[in-house]
């Protein structure tokens, strides 16, 4: 597939090293594209953790939006959120070097801008970008479920400003909001995408009903290798929930359910923020057990023994590769019905889903998937037979080559 047709092939994120799910996809997606004979060029802002790249040298300063504030330091990040003309300055450089067939753009809001967009354009390469969060559609990354949080999407400037969504500060949320307005004005996020990639058809209806051209919106959900892990159908008598440790992962709702059901242990992968409040939660829980960050085959090991996963997300997730990483060991999945979960997730076949806020719901969810022997193991086994099939990693790369090699091959838009 990938070695009949060598291409050089540009891969723009705002961080090079492993830091979220962004940067996860671009950078295993980056690997396997080298495997196949491909050559790819990185392009992201300076960083100590950034992986070693010949190319880093055309790299834009790293650009701190944790600290906006007033003054000169704060006036200059703000500008440079609007327009960075370093970065595109630096790809515009790095494009005149290496020449690229296509471009493929992971996040760049906030450090990179749209900048990088325009350069692109200028320079007649053709670009597609996957869309891994809600920031082409709200001011905020995340998108809170009906009565989680805040609908910043709906507000303007001053209304999400004095919500301080951003950081819990006036600042970051008057930079944030202002910054997304105007890019969505002025239209600064089409500027030459030939094609936007789609992990769930929910975010592609947001795509669609917030405006962006519907011909150029692509339906590619993310995959998985199911080769890498070998499916359990008993288990170790746990209840696993993994995620970073913030609000919009809904992980209180794990302890909640924990202290109705002190019978059945919960076990709690992840870190973040969010941990000195969980631990506070679960104070004096003997069936809660906090693990913190595990990655590769030590997590694994984690989704193999588990009766089931545990994903009550109180935000619209665009996909949810925590659910396909456990049906590839065989689990079923509670999770939020809201998003893109149920695209994965198939109610009473693969898993259960829940309301976010019904507790009571959850608490039968655990229950029955801990106690129903007989219908645990039928849905770990449509949960896997997704992983093997529709969600398989060489369908996504499949599908992703193709795109590119559309993308390449087609007139250039006016």
């Amino acid at each position: 597939m990938g070695k009949e047709r060598r291409m050089t092939i540009l891969q723009v994120n705002k961080f090079w090293f492993m830091k979220g799910g962004a940067e996860r996809y671009a950078l295993e997606l980056s690997a396997w594209l080298v495997s196949q004979g491909h050559e790819v060029v990185p392009f992201a802002m300076e960083h100590p953790e950034n992986l070693p790249s010949p190319y880093a040298s055309a790299f834009p300063p790293f650009l701190r939006t944790d600290r906006v504030g007033f003054g000169p330091g704060g006036f200059r990040t703000f500008s440079n959120m609007m327009w960075n003309a370093r970065a595109r300055r630096g790809l515009r450089s790095l494009v005149r070097e290496t020449r690229p067939d296509i471009a493929h753009v992971h996040n760049i809001y906030t450090q990179l801008s749209p900048s990088v967009l325009d350069a692109l354009a200028d320079e007649g390469v053709p670009t597609v970008m996957t869309v891994h969060d809600h920031h082409l559609v709200s001011p905020a990354y995340d998108r809170w479920a009906e009565g989680c949080g805040p609908a910043v999407e709906k507000m303007g400037v001053i209304r999400a400003t004095r919500s301080k969504f951003h950081k819990g500060s006036y600042a970051a949320s008057f930079a944030q909001a202002f910054v997304f307005s105007l890019h969505k004005r002025l239209r600064l996020y089409e500027v030459g995408i030939r094609a936007y990639l789609c992990p769930s058809r929910y975010i592609e209806r947001e795509l669609r009903g917030a405006g962006f051209p519907s011909e150029r919106l692509r339906y590619l959900p993310f995959g998985i290798d199911p080769d890498l892990v070998r499916p359990r159908a008993d288990h170790d008598g746990y209840v696993l929930a993994v995620g970073r440790l913030v609000p919009q992962k809904g992980m209180a709702m794990v302890i909640r359910v924990a202290r109705m059901l002190p019978e059945i242990r919960f076990k709690i992968v992840g870190s973040g923020p969010d941990e000195p409040r969980l631990h506070a939660l679960g104070h004096g829980l003997g069936n809660v057990e906090f693990l913190g960050r595990r990655t590769g085959e030590d997590l694994d090991r984690l989704y193999q023994g588990a009766a089931a996963l545990m994903m009550p997300s109180r935000f619209h997730e665009t996909f949810g590769l925590t659910a396909l990483e456990a049906m590839r060991a065989g689990k079923p999945v509670a999770a939020s019905a809201v998003g893109a979960l149920p695209e994965l997730v198939q109610d009473r076949v693969t898993g259960y889903l829940v309301s976010p806020l019904d507790v009571h719901g959850w608490a039968e969810a655990v229950l029955r998937l801990v106690y129903d022997d007989a219908m645990r193991r039928k849905m770990g086994r449509e949960g896997r037979l997704l992983a093997e099939t529709t969600f398989h990693i060489r369908r996504h790369r499949q599908k992703l080559m193709e795109t590119y090699e559309h993308v390449r091959t087609k007139n250039r838009p006016a």
